[in-house]
């Protein structure tokens, strides 16, 4: 059987400990505060104070907003941009670092010219004349195209794929395989950890999309549903449309309301966050940028 390990613990470990719990406890507060919240009816939204505990639970809000359903249209087009986006990202990102790995005839000069996109950039006006000119205004792919490959991620990846044994692709070129079978049958389930952690941060990256939806899409049917969201708590003109129930209706206002909407939109992101957990750590190991 094997011995059992006890730490025993130090003064300052314990007020490290005491420190992170009151850091996770101030944290995680507002996102508690928003889901009790929503939860409240209107009496009891409007007397309670730190709102940490629900005395009568309603779904009143939330049945409100499935009734009127604008906010799906929304969630769709997110969910599309989120997933299509991650995906082609993902990949091409993935593939330009498998190909930047390598070393051939200028390729410092290449990965000058990329690093250099990470601090300069045209401004807002030259990139809507080039979506203009490139038919990307009012189109779905102005969501994805311009945002196919990330250098900072790029950067990650190279670093992870130099550290591959050459031994490797050397045996598979053997067996007659080419480079992009070779990125596909080994590089690709080699990196599983880093493309979980990375893939990751696209789809937050991805379902946070909101400046492209406010200066590039005027078609509401393809408007985000952050800028949806931004709408609705802002202004009172999408939250009247909600709020259609038979007046003298206990259970909801426009608080409530606005708050079991940022509920149903954080919902979806943050139940991705325990199923790649277990990569997350690992994959930024891997990618981590040695001096």
């Amino acid at each position: 059987m094997g011995k059992t390990i006890r730490r025993n613990w130090s003064i300052g470990d314990f007020f490290i400990f005491i420190a992170l719990s009151i850091l996770c406890v101030v944290m995680l507060y507002p996102f508690w505060q928003t889901v009790v919240s929503s939860l409240m009816t209107e009496s009891e939204y409007l007397t309670s104070t730190f709102k940490l505990f629900v005395k009568s639970p309603t779904l009143a809000s939330y049945k409100q907003i499935f009734q009127d359903g604008t906010i799906f249209m929304h969630l769709k087009v997110t969910f599309l941009v989120t997933i299509v986006g991650t995906v082609v990202a993902l990949f091409f990102t993935a593939y330009s670092a498998y190909g930047l790995s390598k070393s051939f005839k200028g390729s410092k000069i290449v990965m000058f010219f990329i690093v250099m996109t990470m601090f300069v950039q045209a401004g807002l006006i030259p990139d809507y004349m080039n979506y203009k000119e490139f038919g990307l205004i009012n189109n779905f792919a102005v969501y994805i195209l311009p945002y196919m490959i990330n250098t900072f991620y790029l950067i990650i990846m190279r670093t992870t794929f130099m550290e591959f044994p050459k031994e490797l692709e050397e045996a598979a070129k053997m067996d007659g395989c080419d480079h992009f079978r070779i990125f596909f049958t080994i590089v690709l389930p080699l990196s599983k950890p880093v493309l979980a952690a990375i893939g990751l941060f696209f789809m937050v990256s991805f379902w946070n999309t909101y400046m492209q939806s406010v200066f590039f899409i005027t078609d509401k049917e393809l408007k985000t549903v952050q800028e949806y969201l931004q709408s609705l708590i802002t202004s009172t003109q999408e939250l009247e449309a909600i709020m259609v129930a038979e007046s003298g209706v206990e259970g909801y206002n426009s608080e409530t309301i606005r708050l079991a909407n940022i509920v149903i939109v954080l919902l979806p992101i943050i139940s991705v966050y325990p199923l790649l957990q277990k990569y997350f750590v690992k994959g930024l190991m891997m990618g981590s940028i040695k001096g």
